[in-house]
């Protein structure tokens, strides 16, 4: 009799639960090791009574709650299930949301680089060297097939009947 009444109380939570996916969610954090900022990239999935009526609260304290991670923290398991708990707890402090569970459907760490760390890699892969080296025989080939007839040359000496600037 208890079994079926777990199970009855199991299929009536579910019944009432709704889910709720945030795609492509986007914020900045630091990065511990030099505090500039990174891009981070979500989907996430909430499971929980009313959470799509209460989207929007859900993404105050999706909003919240990421801040107060580092980008490092963010790409380790650990960092994954804490952000998860502390997410379902601040929401039903704050917001008074019931949160089941979240899922993490996709977590991308952008760095925003330098313009000399741009410059610096794309020299690592040498590209200036290959353009260099194809500009090279181009330029050879352009003055070779230079067909142009020569332009006039100019008299230094000033003429009688014309006008000399």
């Amino acid at each position: 009799m208890r079994r079926i009444f777990i199970a009855f109380l199991l299929l009536h939570v579910s019944l009432f639960a709704e889910t709720l996916a945030i795609e492509h969610f986007k914020a900045n954090v630091f990065a511990k090791s030099d505090k500039k900022p990174v891009e981070i990239t979500l989907g996430l999935i909430f499971e929980g009574n009313d959470i799509k009526k209460n989207e929007y609260k859900a993404i105050d304290a999706l909003n919240i709650v990421i801040g107060s991670y580092y980008a490092e923290d963010l790409v380790t398991s650990r960092g994954k299930e804490l952000l998860k708990a502390t997410l379902i707890a601040y929401a039903k402090k704050t917001h008074n949301i019931t949160i089941d569970s979240v899922f993490i459907k996709e977590l991308t760490v952008k760095t925003n680089p330098t313009t000399q760390e741009i410059v610096e890699a794309i020299k690592k892969e040498g590209v200036f060297q290959q353009q260099q080296q194809n500009a090279a025989p181009k330029q050879q080939q352009s003055q070779q097939l230079n067909l142009a007839p020569p332009l006039p040359k100019r008299s230094l000496i000033p003429e009688e009947n014309g006008i000399n600037f």
